[in-house]
């Protein structure tokens, strides 16, 4: 599987993240904020913070981690695209 090997903010509130295979991802962040509550702690900022991430995972110091594996089976389901 691919890796992570950078990820920012766009429009502060979309992550912009580029896999190893060159492979590009913006992924929308604004539909998870609003039915995960593990994302409680982003969902009133008006800008997300710059995340981190260790090749696998998307994760903001001190709060929540969002796994690639997470991204793309969400991107994968109708009724989250919808």
């Amino acid at each position: 599987m691919a890796q992570i090997i950078r990820v920012d903010i766009l429009d502060g509130q979309t992550l912009d993240i580029e896999l190893s295979n060159g492979h590009l991802i913006l992924f929308d962040m604004r539909r998870l904020m609003e039915t995960d509550r593990s994302y409680g702690s982003l969902r009133n900022l008006e800008v997300l913070p710059r995340p981190d991430t260790d090749g696998q995972s998307v994760f903001w110091r001190g709060g929540p981690r969002l796994s690639l594996e997470t991204i793309m089976d969400l991107l994968n389901r109708q009724d989250y695209l919808d």
